[in-house]
C-alpha cells in the first residue's frame, strides 16, 4: 500500500533566510498536513544528507524543525531515515505536529528505497533552486 510524504517550501518574500515548509503524509491509515517556519539552508543539508551510501543505523538521516519556547525545543516536523533488515530496504519516521498546538500530532512510520530517496533529493534540490514546485518520497506501508 502506496505511502507518500510531500514538503514544499515558500521562500519569504522579505527576502531573509526562513520560508514555510508544508508538509503532508499520506498513508493508507492516516493523512496529515503541517508547516512550520524553516530556513532553507536546513532543507539544503537534508537534501545532502540524503545522498549518503549507505545510510547507517547509528547515524541515521534526520531532518527536524520546530521551535524553543522557554528553553525547551519543540519538534514539529521530523523525518528520520535509517536502514530497515539487511535488504536495500528503509525505514522512514515521520512527525507532523500542529505549529501552533504541537500536543496535535500524527506519528507515522512507512519504507522506502535508495532509488526513490535519489528521486526525493533530486526534487529537494530543484524546488530550492527554482524556488517553486515540491518534493515527494514515495513509499509503501510495513505490513509486517
Amino acid at each position: 500500500m502506496k505511502c507518500q510524504l510531500v514538503f514544499r517550501y515558500d521562500f519569504s518574500s522579505d527576502g531573509d533566510d526562513f520560508g514555510w515548509l508544508a508538509a503532508q503524509i499520506d498513508t493508507p491509515q492516516f493523512k496529515a498536513v503541517n508547516g512550520t517556519w524553516v530556513q532553507w539552508q536546513d532543507i539544503e543539508e537534508l537534501t545532502a544528507s540524503l545522498g549518503r551510501f549507505p545510510i547507517e543505523a547509528l547515524e541515521p538521516v534526520v531532518g527536524k524543525w520546530g521551535f524553543s519556547e522557554d528553553g525547551r525545543d519543540t519538534e514539529v516536523t521530523k523525518i528520520v531515515i535509517k536502514p530497515q533488515g539487511i535488504a536495500s530496504a528503509l525505514s522512514v519516521h515521520v512527525l507532523l505536529a500542529n505549529n501552533y498546538k504541537p500536543a496535535n500530532l500524527c506519528s507515522v512510520q512507512f519504507v522506502t528505497d535508495y532509488p526513490a530517496l535519489a528521486k526525493f533529493s533530486g526534487e529537494l534540490r530543484r524546488m530550492l533552486q527554482d524556488r517553486v514546485g515540491s518534493a515527494a518520497l514515495d513509499g509503501w506501508a510495513d505490513d509486517s
